[in-house]
């Protein structure tokens, strides 16, 4: 296989694997990182989804979580609740990510994981309201 047929079906992956992670706001954020500089969409597809989200060794939803515990802990609230989004329209357990950001009161601290639950909360109401399609 050649280097380019590699990285497109790298890239190709990637997107797939994003898509699924931030839902129906992927390509809206795609457009975003495109305006902040051109060259981050494919990094994004290509290095975060191609290459690290699509290892063996961790499922899914097991990779959402860790996804969503870290922007927790580091107070990412916007990247936070994109994938917030993203696992509920995935189908994700809600009581996992709920259990998930109240593991960040001992490992983050208490204000921070305060943070991030006003957040799920606000995504959770989100979601309640919108019918089912």
């Amino acid at each position: 296989m050649k280097q380019d047929d590699s990285q497109n079906s790298t890239s190709e992956r990637g997107r797939a694997i994003r898509a699924r992670a931030q839902g129906k706001a992927a390509p809206a954020l795609e457009e975003l990182l495109a305006e902040l500089d051109p060259a981050l969409p494919g990094w994004t597809d290509e290095f975060i989804f191609g290459d690290v989200w699509s290892r063996p060794g961790l499922e899914h939803e097991q990779r959402m979580l860790v996804a969503i515990a870290s922007l927790a802990s580091l107070g990412h609230v916007a990247q936070l609740r994109n994938y917030l989004h993203g696992a509920l329209q995935d189908g994700m357990d809600p009581d996992q990510i709920q259990e998930t950001l109240i593991m960040t009161c001992v490992y983050a601290g208490f204000p921070t994981a305060l943070t991030a639950l006003h957040c799920w909360l606000e995504v959770k109401r989100s979601h309640e309201r919108r019918p089912e399609r």
